[in-house]
């Protein structure tokens, strides 16, 4: 017997699954979920569910990063402007962050890193998360390398210090919600990044 002819396929499908997975989640927590409870939801089958994402934490990754699309995709990286100072750049950088964790909702981003955790052998993890890193990255580099143009004394730095200025806010608002404000993202450049940026030589 074939497929209903108003089967959902492709693009539309997705955004179905999407919209009907977050649903569920709002109304139940991510950690009730079952694929059989989402294929009713958004009218498929179990079967095209599996075809595409083997587990629920496969799924769920998706979900997140599908709601968090401006995060992930990197794009807002294009709004920062040369401030003239690495602190002031850092300042930007920082405030930019966290405006897109604000208008994305701080609770999708931090479920999305409560689902990594239960990854404990990091072999789930979606190509959009490596991507987004990678992108982060590239625009830390990119204000440093200003930076020094300009003749500011830069560090050697690892990529693990390349990422402070992300893991700051994303830390700030998993352990502090609603208390970001532009005195607190002042202090964090200033204590915590431009210490760590910045060589005193």
């Amino acid at each position: 017997m074939g497929e209903p002819k108003n089967r959902r396929r492709g693009d539309e499908l997705l955004e179905s699954l999407f919209a009907s997975a977050f649903k569920l989640i709002n109304e139940q927590g991510h950690t009730n979920l079952s694929f059989k409870q989402l294929a009713a939801a958004a009218g498929t089958s179990r079967t095209v569910l599996y075809r595409r994402w083997p587990t629920i934490l496969n799924l769920l990754q998706d979900v997140y990063i599908h709601k968090a699309k401006k995060l992930f995709d990197g794009s807002f990286f294009d709004e920062l402007q040369d401030t003239g100072s690495l602190r002031n750049d850092l300042i930007e950088l920082l405030s930019l962050y966290q405006r897109i964790q604000l208008e994305i909702g701080i609770d999708i981003i931090n479920n999305y890193y409560h689902i990594r955790l239960q990854d404990k052998e990091h072999d789930k993890r979606p190509a959009a998360h490596d991507l987004a890193r990678e992108k982060h990255l590239q625009a830390v580099r990119r204000i440093l390398d200003r930076a020094e143009a300009r003749g500011e004394p830069i560090r050697n730095i690892s990529q693990l210090t390349l990422m402070l200025p992300y893991d700051l806010i994303r830390i700030e608002n998993l352990v502090r919600p609603g208390n970001l404000d532009n005195d607190r993202i002042e202090n964090l450049v200033d204590e915590v990044l431009l210490p760590a940026f910045v060589s005193k030589e």
